[in-house]
């Protein structure tokens, strides 16, 4: 199914009824999971509070290569932010707002896990915008920021090595295995009900994270990239760790987020080629007159009114 979109907005409303939903109720991307899946989202799901714990933890096992500054580390450690739907002491319900309560008890029940990949340069909480609508809607969404493509990493890197994302693919099932097994995340935490999403080079991640056949997580029940152009084609282009990595044919519900003036996604590959590979169910929709860098809060505008991803792209800006 391929839709053009002339408001990012509403977009946005499909990805957070969707990318979550689509491994639970199937609502909006057809077949999605068996008919018996009871829906997710609730009338009086609709408000709730944002609740917020930041967790760091530490894999032994994988260590963070030199960058810049950073003289590496013989162990990987992950820094995240978790939101989640909350309440409040009493058990009842904070006023909705744009307000985040931080270490707020969580709301009674299991919920549907939603991880999120930053792009290059990125942060855990670039893009709130979608974090807030998926919470209010009952879904814990968590977000690391990768020691080598996060600006706001306890690395302090300066540019993003991009050999890194074969690790970041390893951070989800890392982190997964964390969230799921901790005393505080676990019980909030609906193990049959995971999806992720990301924002350019956390949407090659997402990608890799399902298709990518030696490195898949099959815990992971939906996917949704935000102008990651052709996953694939970026991966060819630029050393990513991915090389020889095999495509695996897996029915996971799959949104697309694109952009026509998107200069990240007309860099890597034709428009729509990622959303004809994947086997489905899937969707894409194309966002007339919509950048790259809009998929995160900023509403980045140059002086001169050129295309604002200019201000990332410049050097082979196609505006």
């Amino acid at each position: 199914m391929k839709w053009i979109c002339w408001n990012r907005l509403w977009a946005w409303g499909l990805l957070v009824s969707s990318s979550a939903g689509a491994a639970l109720a199937g609502q909006v991307i057809p077949g999605a999971v068996p008919a018996q899946a009871a829906p997710v989202e609730r009338e009086d799901d609709a408000g709730f509070a944002i609740g917020l714990r930041r967790a760091s933890w530490v894999d032994t096992a994988r260590k963070i290569r030199p960058n810049g500054d950073f003289p590496g580390s013989d162990t990987r450690r992950l820094d995240v932010m978790i939101w989640y739907p909350a309440t409040d002491g009493a058990g009842g319900r904070e006023p909705a707002g744009d307000v985040v309560l931080e270490d707020a008890p969580p709301a009674a029940g299991r919920r549907p896990l939603l991880i999120y990949s930053h792009g290059t340069n990125g942060r855990p909480d670039n893009a709130m915008g979608i974090v807030r609508a998926l919470v209010r809607h009952g879904y814990v969404v968590a977000a690391p920021a990768y020691p080598l493509s996060s600006l706001a990493a306890f690395t302090h890197i300066r540019m993003t090595d991009v050999s890194d994302v074969a690790n970041q693919v390893k951070d989800i099932h890392f982190l997964l295995d964390q969230l799921l097994a901790d005393a505080v995340t676990g019980p909030v935490i609906d193990p049959g009900a995971i999806g992720i999403y990301g924002h350019s080079l956390g949407g090659v991640t997402s990608y890799f994270t399902v298709y990518g056949r030696q490195i898949r997580d099959p815990r992971v029940k939906a996917v949704a990239m935000l102008g990651g152009g052709d996953p694939v084609q970026t991966a060819l282009a630029n050393d990513m760790g991915l090389w020889g990595t095999g495509y695996a044919e897996v029915a996971v519900p799959a949104l697309f987020l694109s952009a026509d003036k998107d200069v990240f996604s007309r860099m890597t590959g034709r428009p729509f080629a990622a959303y004809e590979r994947v086997e489905g169910p899937k969707t894409e929709v194309l966002i007339h007159g919509g950048v790259h860098v809009w998929f995160r809060d900023e509403e980045a505008w140059p002086s001169d009114h050129s295309n604002p991803d200019c201000l990332f792209f410049s050097a082979t800006c196609l505006a």
